[in-house]
């Protein structure tokens, strides 16, 4: 395995494409896809029968009994086996659920979504057998409510910093842990947490802090939690604090090693963000048919709304942001279900790209409606404060883009420290010289090459091919240019991400669209090759101008500009002085 690893993502700072990877376009087979059909069909009564958004909304709250009426359809435990009482399906499939249930309710959504995307991701992941035993059968059928319990008051993305403890008692069987955590969703209805806390662990001579996780009853002594959080948007999902005060926790329910919490948190967050997208993608249909419903009826000077361009492009703008997270979400939520691959930054770039594209929908729907749409006797209005907490949930946007950036570019950068001991020591860094030598001449003559693709993508393969090539050599050079001080330099990082996402999602839309056309034709596929080539003009604009961001910037004049406000605390000019 070479040092990108068995990554898409990762493979394209090298200028190379892993097309095993993303062709075929995923599907699910038969039986998998008549079950979803069937579970849809039951939100759909459900969602009749039972959703009262508006009123939820007002009240800030749902009844509780609506979360049981959703366990009782199966919607706790997707992903768990048979065995353990779930349903046993795989990640697309989930994906896809979520997307059915994200039509009728956001509140409801984020609330299913957190007792399984992350409440027990923990045990799916990395549980043992017993852990497993005793619990997932539970948290399948709704039985017991899980919430996951990162986020402190000092400790929001920097996961690394949270304050809680754990304390080994003298003999080792329990620990003690106390700490508080900050905005959990599902606090007010848990049963279960799994819980992150700092464990001091040694390390040769010297002790450290580490992060552990537990997964901790509620029921147990110490355990409070806090009154419901008013909140802008998902009003009538349940987010409390909860603080643990000695909390007597076994060391049998400690998930994965002692100091290893992060990596079990984070592969949490990596695997959970596919519900999210779902979610997402389910929300920009809504904007799309809303748009279009009053587009096609509302008439301003003797026109139809449909009628004028300004109002197609932003209908036009929101079908093809969501053909290509469409791409980008099932094609992520498969290489899930590959397994043995790693997909971190690839559902980083989808939570990305999705987040940001039904924020946008939501905002261009409720322009579209105008006054109306500002109006509480509409959905709108609600809509857009529901969906702006998505760009910050399970990693914020910003901090993803990092993650992104410098996930992709430790490969190249280790490569580009070989190098540099090369040079010191001739013989002795031959290899290394060599094999970067090697692939960098032939990315530079043959450039990276997508084989499988339809040849009425053709276009767009172009596009992806010229992006990846010129990708990778501006990895490099910002690399040299840097070196380890790229950790700082989030300008930097902010355009490699962004042109990362932008490929991503190119190769995404070209494998869509290739099974597309094998399977219906060329000719049955005029819509699809619209939207397809439509991503990839508006993708190729955004990635020629960050590559010339590299060259031609302001970073510098921000950079000042923000930091000089900070010294002030205000904005100094007034036309009046």
């Amino acid at each position: 395995m070479s040092s990108d690893g068995n990554s898409f993502l990762k493979s394209l700072f090298f200028g190379q494409v892993r097309e095993d990877l993303i062709f075929p376009y995923p599907q699910l087979s038969d039986d998998v896809s008549e079950t979803v059909s069937m579970v849809g069909d039951a939100i759909g009564k459900f969602a009749d029968e039972h959703i009262e958004s508006e009123k939820w909304d007002k009240d800030a709250a749902m009844p509780r009994e609506i979360v049981d009426l959703c366990s009782e359809m199966g919607l706790m435990g997707i992903l768990v086996d048979e065995e353990h009482n779930g349903l046993g399906l795989p990640m697309m499939a989930y994906a896809r659920i979520f997307e059915e249930l994200g039509k009728y309710d956001t509140s409801l959504t984020v609330t299913v979504g957190a007792h399984q995307s992350i409440g027990y991701k923990a045990l799916l992941l990395f549980g043992n057998e017993e852990q497993n035993a005793r619990y997932l059968p539970k948290l399948a059928t709704g039985e017991m409510i899980a919430a996951f319990c990162l986020t402190e008051p000092s400790s929001g993305s920097d996961a690394a910093s949270i304050k809680t403890k754990a304390v080994p008692t003298e003999d080792g069987s329990d620990y003690i842990i106390t700490g508080s955590k900050l905005w959990i969703t599902n606090g007010g209805i848990a049963d279960f947490f799994t819980v992150f806390a700092k464990v001091e662990v040694g390390e040769g001579d010297e002790k450290k802090e580490k992060v552990t996780c537990f997964v901790v009853e509620a029921a147990w002594e110490g355990i409070t939690v806090g009154p419901p959080e008013e909140k802008m948007g998902i009003k009538a999902s349940w987010t409390n604090e909860v603080h643990f005060q000695d909390v007597k926790v076994p060391a049998a329910n400690i998930v994965g090693d002692v100091g290893k919490g992060f990596k079990v948190a984070m592969g949490i967050l990596n695997h959970g963000r596919m519900g999210l997208a779902g979610g997402c993608i389910s929300g920009i249909k809504n904007c799309i048919k809303a748009s279009l419903e009053h587009a096609t009826e509302r008439k301003q000077f003797n026109k139809k709304l449909i009628e004028f361009e300004m109002i197609q492009e932003k209908i036009a703008v929101m079908a093809v942001n969501l053909y290509a997270a469409e791409a980008m979400g099932y094609v992520t939520a498969d290489l899930i279900d590959k397994g043995d691959v790693d997909y971190s930054m690839e559902s980083a770039a989808a939570k990305i790209f999705a987040t940001e594209a039904l924020w946008d929908a939501c905002d261009e729907n409720l322009q579209i409606w105008g006054g109306l749409g500002f109006m509480k006797e509409y959905p709108f209005e609600r809509w857009v404060r529901d969906v702006r907490i998505f760009r910050i949930f399970e990693g914020t946007n910003e901090v993803l883009r990092a993650f992104i950036a410098l996930s992709g570019m430790q490969g190249p950068g280790e490569s580009l420290a070989g190098l540099a001991e090369a040079i010191k020591y001739p013989l002795k860094g031959l290899g290394p010289v060599t094999d970067f030598a090697v692939r960098k001449i032939k990315r530079s003559i043959l450039g990276a090459s997508v084989e499988n693709a339809h040849p009425a993508v053709k276009q767009i393969v172009g596009v992806f091919e010229e992006g990846t090539t010129e990708f990778a050599d501006q990895v490099e050079a910002t690399l040299r240019k840097y070196g380890k001080k790229i950790f700082l330099k989030q300008f930097a990082q902010k355009r490699i991400a962004d042109i990362a996402i932008d490929l991503f999602g190119l190769a995404c839309v070209i494998s869509r669209a290739t099974t597309a056309i094998e399977k219906k034709g060329v000719e049955k596929c005029t819509l699809e090759l619209e939207l397809a080539h439509s991503f990839a003009h508006m993708a190729k604009r955004r990635i020629h101008s960050n590559f010339r961001g590299f060259q031609k910037n302001d970073d510098d004049a921000l950079q000042d500009i923000a930091l000089s406000l900070a010294d002030i605390g205000k904005y100094p000019f007034d036309i009046l002085n």
